[in-house]
């Protein structure tokens, strides 16, 4: 099995300290952050643009990805490339034509995933997987953090792991939402190679939940 990664997911940070909260997430051993964004039209709530992905990327030097819970990805994704943007997650779910923009990232050699909500089948994306770096899968509908984790999304990454596998494919399988220690432990066993974790990480002890997201 590949190494668990920990992604951090900002949202939920003191964004009065967000500079000593992301330096705690990097020594705590956090492999990349996780950026929501978020439109008010895609989802039901509004949160960073370019400009607070450009001050999170003056803070860290890690992998930033970019969870684009917005309708018009094919119109603004540039802008969050420019900002420091390393790998932009889109939703199958967006309102626009999944494999253009795949098309497009990939001559413009832009880093991407999918992600798919509880309710998307794998079956649905599985076509997109080749070049795909990420799978998100949602374990809440997006939205707000804080949410009850969806046990259902375990089967989606366990029939992903089989797919993903099965066809030598180097994509990792990420999720989000309610995971903590034992959500977490759960979507491990069931294939999972990314953790996103939100307000476990940010409302707790940063270093010890993401030590003990780390060991699990």
């Amino acid at each position: 099995m590949n190494k668990i990664e920990i992604s951090p997911s900002i949202i939920s940070s003191d964004l009065l300290n967000l500079g000593e909260q992301i330096r705690k997430c990097e020594r705590s051993g956090a492999d990349s952050f996780h950026l929501d964004v978020m439109d008010g039209n895609f989802v039901d709530n509004i949160t960073m643009g370019p400009d607070m992905v450009k001050a999170i990327r003056r803070a860290t030097k890690m992998r930033l990805d970019a969870h684009l819970m917005i309708n018009r990805p094919d119109k603004y994704y540039g802008k969050f490339i420019e900002a420091g943007s390393d790998v932009l997650l889109i939703h199958y779910e967006s309102p626009v034509d999944i494999g253009t923009l795949i098309k497009n990232f990939e001559k413009e050699n832009i880093r991407y995933g999918i992600t798919i909500n509880p309710n998307t089948g794998f079956d649905k994306i599985s076509r997109y997987m080749d070049n795909a770096e990420i799978l998100l899968v949602m374990s809440v509908y997006p939205g707000f953090s804080g949410q009850k984790f969806i046990e259902s999304s375990l089967d989606t990454i366990k029939k992903a792991r089989t797919y993903i596998d099965k066809n030598n494919l180097k994509t990792r399988i990420e999720i989000d939402g309610g995971i903590n220690n034992i959500t977490g432990k759960m979507a491990i066993d069931n294939g999972a190679d990314i953790l996103v974790s939100a307000s476990y990480i940010f409302y707790n002890n940063i270093e010890e939940s993401i030590k003990t997201l780390k060991n699990l």
